[in-house]
């Protein structure tokens, strides 16, 4: 009987001493020598065990670790630079562009509204700056490693106060113009809405909204790894220059096209070139650069085409009216719509 009791009181402190350290799995109260200790007393334990006994111990032990290992892998993961700004993110996408203490640009009012202007009034937060850029308006921003970044109307990017580690991450939500200083050593990251792309020194163009079921990225110069899903899941491609990499977030599918850059560089620039395009994808263009609705009465504007260069620098107003002329239609400003011309 005193040799049942003494096993099971053996196997309490046995369990007692497992207890400790899962309980202290990432806890510094536990030094790292008190916790080579705890080991060593439960791996000293099999030494006098007969083989069934041990055998079953080492199943403990093991299963233990894989615990543990797991415990610290999920903690190692909480911590990292990447979870950081993806939570804070997530605190930050709610919120109404332009608005409050997330206001980035002052009010412009002038007839150049919507040229890009350097980034002011940032917010910044538990180490992470937000620019937030309001409706008709474009900021251009370099990033503490030179990196410089267009943002177009209603967008944001959140970013560190200073790159460490060994990547640098950034979170964008709505349309930006990357131009990425070059550091082989240090990756950049930029993390949207279900995307990631890693890219060493390049130039491209993200458009990623969470109100859209359609996002994209256009590859400039250089390369980039565009990737979407986690684990087993994931989706990876690799983009030259002149590609077009379309994720379509329903159907979790990704396109490859071919495109012309150009007009993904020049609109941080305040132009768009068009090349015989018609009147009612150009309306649609104005509508999205300046983040207004325009009706176009289901007029059939397919007959009317242009080529030429969009000065976005200017009013979406001045814009509409001189492309209007000398066609059949009129822009109301007033009810920012198209209608036929009176004769």
């Amino acid at each position: 009987m005193d040799s049942k009791n003494n096993s099971e009181h053996s196997e309490r402190e046995f369990a007692g001493e497992i207890k400790q350290v899962l309980n202290h799995v990432g806890n510094e109260k536990l030094s790292p020598l008190a916790k080579d200790e705890l080991w060593e007393k439960i791996a000293l334990r099999s030494v006098n065990k007969p083989f069934l006994s041990s055998w079953k111990l080492y199943l403990q032990v093991a299963a233990i670790l894989f615990i543990v290992s797991g415990i610290g892998i999920w903690l190692y993961q909480q911590n990292t630079p990447t979870h950081k700004l993806l939570d804070f993110a997530a605190t930050q996408v709610g919120k109404k562009s332009g608005t409050g203490q997330h206001q980035a640009l002052k009010p412009n009012t002038d007839a150049s509204a919507s040229s890009a202007h350097e980034a002011e009034n940032i917010t910044t937060t538990n180490d992470f700056n937000t620019l937030v850029v309001g409706n008709g308006q474009r900021s251009v921003i370099k990033l503490p490693d030179g990196t410089k970044v267009w943002l177009n109307s209603d967008s944001r990017l959140i970013y560190p106060v200073a790159f460490s580690g060994d990547a640098r991450e950034v979170y964008l939500e709505g349309e930006a113009y990357f131009d990425v200083s070059h550091d082989k050593k240090h990756p950049f990251y930029v993390h949207a809405n279900k995307m990631d792309i890693k890219v060493l020194g390049t130039e491209f163009y993200v458009s990623s909204s969470a109100n859209s079921d359609r996002n994209y990225a256009v590859l400039v110069e250089g390369s980039i790894a565009f990737s979407t899903g986690s684990w087993l899941n994931k989706i990876e491609r690799q983009l030259v220059s002149g590609q077009r990499i379309n994720y379509d977030l329903k159907e979790n599918k990704l396109l490859i096209s071919e495109v012309k850059t150009a007009e993904f560089q020049s609109w941080k620039e305040g132009f768009v070139d068009v090349n015989s395009e018609s009147l009612d994808l150009i309306i649609q263009r104005i509508a999205k650069y300046y983040n207004i609705e325009i009706s176009t009465q289901q007029l059939d504007l397919s007959n009317e085409k242009f080529s030429g260069r969009l000065d976005f620098q200017r009013s979406a107003d001045d814009v509409l009216n001189i492309l209007c002329a000398g066609t059949p239609y009129v822009y109301n400003g007033v009810e920012r719509r198209l209608e036929l011309r009176k004769r």
